[in-house]
């Protein structure tokens, strides 16, 4: 009997994992080119019950569920909604799982979709968490970035010059298994063991995608799927919640009976 609230808490513990990923995807309903999460649930490994059967009891035993545990938390790298912003610093990879490629302040490499670029200080491009964009790219003093071009080019308008020159390339990351990758906050990921090595290259070269410049990447969260799946799992929360309330009177009503 007692196992029972061994199977409500581990149901507990699942719903609870599916509101938090569910609460995080609607927070970031307005974050740029944030994927959304989902949890994927498996069941825990059968436990055998012996029961009472008639005959020479030669018939198999009788399997029992233990409970349910957080499998993965898979996400979509598809392509957002665009948000046009006339602004050409800011960019939206056209395509499927690739990444903007960038280093962190303490020089760690790591991949985005979030494209709002600016100028920091230093006349470096920089993301709007700060992180530089890889190769660095310089903006010289005085300087306008007037155009990001479908393959990457930064061009500019120098002080006293009649026409825009490079300046820059942007580059553009992809993985054999994306769904490796680790959220590392701040709107990026970092290459693991299970997403592989990156493969670095031009954009539209080698089958990467183009950019879009002048526009961003909507988060792509489902508000009316995500408040559904919140509803659900409170549900089976709640469900879980009171099996395990049942079976607190049930040993509560034996003790008295034993009293």
């Amino acid at each position: 009997m007692t196992g029972v609230y061994a199977t409500g808490a581990t149901g507990l513990r699942a719903q609870q994992a599916r509101i938090d990923t569910v609460a995080n995807n609607l927070a970031n309903a307005a974050t740029t080119g944030f994927k959304m999460a989902r949890v994927d649930l498996v069941d825990l490994i059968q436990q055998p019950l012996e029961v009472a059967r008639a005959g020479d009891g030669s018939e198999p035993e009788t399997d029992l569920g233990a409970g349910v545990a957080v499998g993965d938390v898979s996400r979509s790298f598809a392509p957002g909604g665009v948000v046009p912003t006339g602004n050409p610093l800011d960019l939206m990879i056209l395509g499927p799982d690739s990444f903007f490629v960038v280093t962190t302040p303490d020089g760690q490499q790591r991949y985005t979709r979030d494209g709002h670029l600016r100028v920091d200080g230093a006349g470096q491009l920089v993301t709007a968490a700060g992180d530089r964009v890889m190769p660095a790219i310089t903006v010289p003093p005085g300087a306008n970035v007037t155009e990001v071009t479908q393959e990457g080019r930064v061009l500019a308008l120098l002080p006293g010059a009649a026409a825009p020159v490079e300046i820059g390339q942007l580059t553009l990351a992809r993985f054999a298994n994306p769904q490796g990758l680790a959220a590392d906050g701040h709107n990026r990921f970092a290459a693991t063991a299970a997403s592989g090595e990156p493969e670095i290259g031009t954009p539209g070269a080698g089958g990467l995608p183009t950019l879009m410049s002048g526009a961003l990447e909507a988060a792509d969260v489902d508000l009316a799927d995500q408040m559904t799946t919140l509803i659900e799992a409170q549900r089976a929360y709640t469900a879980n919640a009171r099996s395990i309330q049942a079976l607190d009177e049930m040993v509560g009503l034996v003790i008295q009976t034993r009293s």
